[in-house]
């Protein structure tokens, strides 16, 4: 392949300035600069490994905490060598040419243009806005340096990006200095975020000393700042601008393009409205230094060249900030302000009518994502008044931090999901005096008040949000625990009762009294089950209450030799006493042992006959009768039915527990639920569920705990010591005939900004 071909544009004041002694001062001003952040730089080690420490402390997130320790012990075991590579990347800036947009202008050829990895876009994104943020920072202490500097260097005015003492310099070698400690590109990230909030309280004191410095030096002593634009400086830089700009729009809609689906395409559309909305060349000549147009745009060119078109959105102008900030705090109606889109008057404003272009489609953007919030109608009203109050905020957010669209995990959009994530709690809407209603709008609220340019603050109201999330949910755990507790307690009773059946089955089929069958069938069977609680088949206690049974019917039966009728009186003692003690044992009233025994007295009197009277004749036995009962049901309407819904209400502990089951429902009827079950099936814990009574009242519950037995559902919610159980089926039977609906979770930001892209596509 060809060498790329490029044109020079070269000033005819461009001399041999390394020789020169403007130079060799700038040089002792760079030295000067770079031992004081060594210096600055020690003394940061111990406070950012306690910041990160208390971030670690604060976070339930597992791999977060694990990033934020491992960092804090990378930075106290290694922190030399961070200060030494800056130390050596910082030498090394300063023995690079400076660049100059008067001296050479080299367009490249964008033939050969390639996207830069992920990690290294975002660390350069990071480290524009670094650098952006802190010439703002240090604003009045530059003005004079680069103008200094401009001198010493030979020029009447600053050139830009020619300084380098300018914090664009020393943030790059921040950068490559935490690289030393081997680290990944989202720790260094980390790392470098933490540098930043210290260097801002720092630097512009290094600043006031090298201006002192120069100032005894006699450069520019009396200089004073002049707010004038230089109209030489703009008139050179709109050339510069206009020369290449057309070649870079082309390669930014190309990059931008490649870029992976969703993220790149918006901030592709961005850019190209933003270029479509420019009338005179690339931006209209706009201040090309001040706007960030997408990270395609950081795969351009050499970060030192002067047509650097990676531009930093966190420099937007100083009035139009002013103005959101007033806008910002003015006192918010959620009455009106429900369908009010704040976005939108601040476009239509006058201080928006002087923004960048880019800066502009970013308005329209926010604005478009809060009209689809607004218009949502599956959120409630008392959450659109609390997104609403955000909207300058996350406006602010979006110019301010050019990672805000690309990042899922951005604080903002956090939050924002949040609020939503706790209105899941609410279902229809809230109540006024909900716990989590009065957490959200404090929160709001001081977002809506303290937010000014730094978007931890969000990140800060989330952590708040998710502790309290968990402090409430350690609160309801008691009623949750009686519920759980009742489920499982119900369903071993459950299964003790099945033994138990199972059990006298043998004996209930025998020929017996109906008096005998059902004392057995009901007080013995419950002898036995409460015996099935403690004790295995195999155990004396239960061989023993299955020999009461048997013994019990051989009594009543009928007695024809004189041997059975001596062994029947003999053993008549003993049996009923053992029948006492078991009734003891289930707390069976005295009123009815005194009818099964007076009937039992007349039964022995007729065995021991060697016959039974008319009256004492045997019966159909009550588990054989409730066989022929359910095949009678068979061929009855009940039973050709659907099955129906049990529901049954008890308090335990103060808690009220409601219990649904679905009893008479053949399996082919339950056939037909089959994809309702599914639904229900695919249920994990913390998903929500809304019941819908009969009157069409809605009852938003979350599933928190299931059976390991019967796969039991225990549904509770923050607002009432209630908690429902219900079994699989039944559920699956609500949710098929529209008595329930389990809700769908999703991203209230992702879904907004899913219709903000599939309006650009159709436009």
């Amino acid at each position: 392949m060809s060498a790329p071909t490029s044109r020079k544009i070269v000033s005819i004041n461009a001399t041999s300035r390394d020789r020169s002694p403007g130079l060799r001062v700038v040089n002792d001003s760079l030295e000067q600069l770079g031992e004081a952040l060594c210096r600055w730089l020690a003394d940061i080690r111990a406070p950012i490994a306690e910041e990160l420490f208390l971030l670690a402390d604060g976070t339930r997130e597992r791999l977060l905490q694990t990033r934020y320790l491992d960092l804090r012990q990378d930075i106290e075991r290694d922190w030399v060598q961070v200060i030494e590579a800056f130390r050596h990347s910082f030498a090394e800036s300063r023995r690079k040419p400076a660049s100059s947009s008067a001296s050479t202008l080299e367009v490249p050829d964008f033939d050969g243009l390639q996207l830069v990895g992920d990690e290294e876009l975002s660390e350069r994104i990071v480290v524009r806005e670094f650098a952006a943020q802190l010439a703002e920072t240090c604003d009045n202490e530059l003005y004079p340096l680069d103008r200094r500097v401009a001198a010493l260097l030979g020029h009447d005015e600053p050139v830009e990006g020619e300084n380098p003492l300018a914090p664009g310099n020393l943030c790059q070698s921040l950068a490559d200095a935490s690289a030393a400690l081997g680290l990944d590109a989202k720790t260094r990230l980390l790392l470098l975020r933490r540098i930043e909030r210290h260097l801002h309280q720092a630097l512009p004191g290094m600043y006031r000393e090298i201006n002192a410095e120069l100032i005894e030096r006699g450069i520019l002593p009396d200089l004073k700042r002049d707010y004038r634009r230089n109209n030489s400086a703009s008139a050179t830089s709109t050339a510069t601008t206009a020369a290449a700009g057309n070649a870079i729009v082309a390669a930014l809609q190309t990059a931008a393009e490649a870029l992976p689906a969703g993220t790149g395409d918006l901030l592709g559309a961005m850019q190209r409205i933003a270029a479509a909305r420019s009338p005179g060349g690339f931006f209209g000549g706009a201040a090309v230094g001040a706007t960030d147009i997408s990270p395609a745009s950081a795969a351009i060119g050499d970060s030192n060249n002067l047509v650097n078109v990676p531009i930093n959105a966190a420099s937007i102008s100083h009035a139009f900030l002013a103005s959101l900030n007033e806008v910002q705090h003015t006192p918010w109606q959620p009455g009106a302000g429900i369908a009010m889109n704040q976005v939108q008057q601040v476009r239509d404003s006058a201080a928006a009518q002087q923004v960048t272009p880019l800066e502009s489609v970013t308005i329209d953007i926010v604005a478009m994502l809060f009209d689809f919030i607004f218009n949502d109608d599956e959120l409630p009203a008392s959450v659109k008044s609390l997104i609403g109050q955000l909207q300058i905020p996350v406006l602010k957010v979006a110019m301010l931090d050019s990672s805000f669209f690309a990042n899922r995990q951005h604080p903002a959009r956090r939050f924002l999901d949040g609020i939503t994530g706790i209105a899941l709690h609410w279902g229809a809407g809230s109540h006024e005096d909900d716990p989590f209603q009065h957490k959200l709008a404090t929160l709001v609220s001081r977002i809506q008040n303290e937010f000014e340019t730094n978007v931890e603050i969000f990140g800060e109201a989330i952590t708040e949000l998710e502790g309290f999330v968990t402090d409430c949910e350690a609160e309801a755990a008691s009623t949750l625990n009686v519920a759980a507790e009742a489920v499982s307690r119900r369903e071993i009773e459950d299964a003790a009762w099945e033994r138990a059946r199972e059990a006298m089955q043998p004996v209930l089929q025998k020929e017996i009294p109906e008096a005998v069958a059902n004392f057995l069938s009901e007080h013995w069977t419950a002898l036995l089950q409460q015996t099935a609680l403690k004790c295995e088949n195999e155990s004396a206690t239960w061989q023993e209450a299955l020999d009461v049974a048997d013994q019990l019917v051989w009594s009543v039966a009928a007695k024809t030799d004189a041997d059975e009728r001596l062994r029947l009186i003999s053993s008549l003692p003993m049996l009923l006493a053992r029948i006492n003690a078991g009734l003891n044992r289930v707390g069976t009233s005295q009123e009815e042992r005194n009818t099964f025994f007076d009937s039992l007295v007349s039964l022995h009197a007729s065995a021991l006959k060697g016959s039974l009277t008319q009256a004492e004749a045997p019966s159909v036995p009550p588990v054989a009768a409730d066989t022929a009962a359910t095949a009678v049901m068979a061929f009855t309407p009940y039973a050709a039915s659907e099955g129906d819904l049990l529901v049954t209400r008890r308090i335990e502990e103060g808690v009220l527990i409601e219990e649904v089951v679905l009893v008479g429902a053949p399996p082919m009827r339950r056939a037909r639920d089959h994809d309702a079950l599914e639904q229900v099936q695919g249920l994990k814990r913390g998903d929500w569920v809304d019941f819908i009574d009969t009157e069409g009242n809605n009852t938003r519950e979350r599933l928190n705990w299931v059976s390991p037995q019967k796969g039991i559902l225990v549904f509770s919610n923050h607002r009432a010591a209630k908690a429902i159980s219900i079994s699989p089926d039944a559920l699956a039977r609500q949710i098929r005939d529209g008595a329930a609906c389990i809700v769908e979770t999703s991203s209230v930001f992702d879904k907004a900004l899913d219709g903000v892209m599939h309006s650009l596509n159709a436009a």
